[in-house]
């Protein structure tokens, strides 16, 4: 799928939705999501690294009125009539890979006007698996409600969102730094084109918005290593899939800037202070 809008601003406009307009997709843009789905000459950083993958959609009318009930995602979606699902193999970079091509998918429905919003936690993923005829070998990571945005969010979706401060990120300095963990990253450090990638790893979402990446920039070249924190309680399973989701925005900004880069596993030596190494990329 070619983008209609430039990635930047779909970066910018991406936000969570969990109130839909409960109506069904017109079927024109029914085919478009189908077809994006596929993820034709998408390939993420990961998947060299990881299994085979698929994804598709589940409609509410595939669920029978008991069914409805033990979704996972009442109180929480209201309205949506559609959800994204994917399974991928199980494997070592599995929602690392997962997270880059889900986050694509997501960023290409916004491209055609809809809303969705990330699911890791509130779904029954024994049920969904079930639907989707998921294997032994297969996990479901996350998934995504998908439908029309509505006239105004709930009452309660603006507290929810409000007590997670969705629309805050964290600071430059919080989140990237030059060299090493003790000297934070600051524009003034890289050029404008390379903030601009930085800057869409910042507004990347994650789980319960606790933006668990960083990235470490080679002070002598254009090289960037990129880490997860270790997360707590309930969002720690997610860090993985979150930093799928920021390699994703780094790589497609890249492409659309026409800045050439390679990314490889190289496990710097740098030392980590108990971030967790990822992938690094360089420029070409």
């Amino acid at each position: 799928m070619k983008f209609i809008k430039s990635i930047i601003e779909i970066i910018k406009e991406r936000t969570s939705w969990r109130t839909y307009e409960p109506k069904p997709l017109e079927e024109g843009l029914r085919a478009r999501l189908i077809k994006l789905l596929e993820l034709e000459g998408v390939k993420s950083p990961f998947d060299d690294l990881a299994g085979k993958y698929r994804f598709g959609l589940i409609g509410m009318p595939e669920f029978d009125p008991n069914e409805k009930k033990k979704i996972g995602t009442y109180g929480v979606i209201q309205g949506a009539q559609d959800f994204i699902v994917g399974a991928i193999e199980k494997s070592e970079y599995d929602r690392e890979a997962y997270g880059y091509l889900m986050e694509y998918i997501i960023l290409g429905a916004t491209d055609l006007g809809l809303a969705t919003c990330w699911l890791g936690g509130f779904f029954n993923r024994t049920l969904f698996g079930l639907k989707f005829n998921t294997t032994e070998n297969e996990i479901i990571p996350a998934i995504t409600s998908i439908g029309y945005y509505p006239k105004k969010r709930r009452k309660m979706e603006v507290v929810v969102r409000k007590s997670i401060r969705a629309d805050k990120r964290y600071p430059w300095e919080r989140l990237f730094f030059n060299g090493n963990f003790s000297k934070p990253l600051v524009q003034e450090d890289v050029d404008d084109k390379y903030a601009t990638l930085i800057e869409m790893v910042r507004l990347a979402p994650s789980a319960g918005n606790k933006q668990p990446w960083r990235i470490v920039k080679d002070p002598d070249e254009n090289m960037f290593h990129f880490y997860t924190i270790e997360v707590s309680g309930k969002y720690s399973v997610f860090p993985p899939i979150d930093i799928g989701i920021a390699v994703c925005h780094w790589d497609l900004t890249a492409k659309e800037l026409g800045i050439k880069g390679k990314w490889e596993i190289l496990r710097p030596d740098i030392p980590s202070g108990g971030y967790i190494y990822k992938i690094s990329w360089h420029r070409q």
